[in-house]
């Protein structure tokens, strides 16, 4: 609005002084034609200059009318440049985000490959595809089953940050699918121990989608020796996990009277919340 108001606004104040010159002119005109001054220009002169003033007036009004007309027709010209360029501007960031979360993917199937051929057990890469909504901790889906030499309880692991960690165990397994018992379900169990003490005891899930592990049947004479963040491994005491898979921290240590054993908290050492892919452990290639 401001860009077209100006315009006009010139064109008015042209326009006034043009009427105020001409009514100068023509009270100055019939003055000097009446005072019968020796030399003055004749009516007809008066007229014709009279009928020129008007006709610039006209005509200028007209080329004003025509650079509004232009400026107008420039101004809907930049719009839609500018719109173009949005568009354009838009189209790039797009790109660019596209760009960003390919090498990010590149960068995790990288480390999960360098993962892979580093462990030093038999394993197959598998990529969670699914989980139970209503036990988001106690049921994960992989993209792998029988078909890929996968069985039923064979151990589970992950890495994050360079860290591997116990994820859980496959309790079912169909063709091409399996579904893994995290260690977070309070019906699993695992034989561990604290890193520093090896005190050992049994791991296992809170429940209720926590993300916290209890260690349990640890021994009060061991209240003094345990820290809050030792690392708890797994004992490897059964056949069913590898010794020394890092499974969670000493969070809390409680000690209660009429019991014979210490509670003890841990947070895992995996956020399970953002696991993707995960390795099963085989016992032969």
């Amino acid at each position: 609005m401001s860009s077209a108001g100006s315009p006009l606004r010139q064109l008015a104040e042209r326009y006034r002084r043009g009427l105020l010159l001409a009514f100068f002119l023509i009270i100055s005109s019939l003055l000097i034609l009446f005072n019968g001054t020796p030399g003055v220009a004749k009516p007809q002169e008066i007229g014709l200059s009279i009928f020129g003033f008007f006709q610039g007036i006209v005509s200028g009004s007209i080329h004003a009318t025509g650079k509004f007309g232009s400026s107008i027709a420039d101004l809907s010209d930049l719009q839609k440049r500018y719109e173009k360029s949005v568009e354009l501007v838009k189209k790039y960031e797009g790109n660019e985000r596209t760009l960003v979360q390919l090498r990010e993917e590149n960068r995790r199937l990288r480390e999960q490959l360098s993962f892979h051929q580093s462990l030093p057990y038999f394993n197959v890469p598998v990529e969670i595809v699914g989980k139970d909504p209503s036990r988001v901790y106690s049921t994960l889906i992989v993209n792998k089953g029988y078909l890929d030499g996968i069985r039923k309880n064979m151990p589970v692991v992950a890495t994050q940050a360079d860290v591997m960690g116990l994820v859980g165990k496959v309790s079912e397994v169909g063709l091409t699918t399996s579904v893994i018992q995290p260690i977070l379900d309070a019906n699993l169990f695992i034989s561990a121990r604290i890193e520093s003490t090896r005190n050992e005891g049994l791991v296992t899930g809170k429940g209720n989608n926590e993300e916290i592990l209890s260690l349990a049947y640890v021994k009060k004479s061991a209240q003094n020796d345990v820290h809050i963040g030792d690392l708890v491994v797994t004992a490897g005491t059964d056949s069913l996990y590898p010794a020394d898979i890092l499974i969670g921290r000493v969070k809390t240590v409680t000690s209660k009277e009429y019991l014979n054993s210490l509670e003890i908290d841990l947070s895992p050492v995996l956020d399970f919340s953002k696991l993707e892919y995960l390795n099963i452990l085989r016992s032969d290639p």
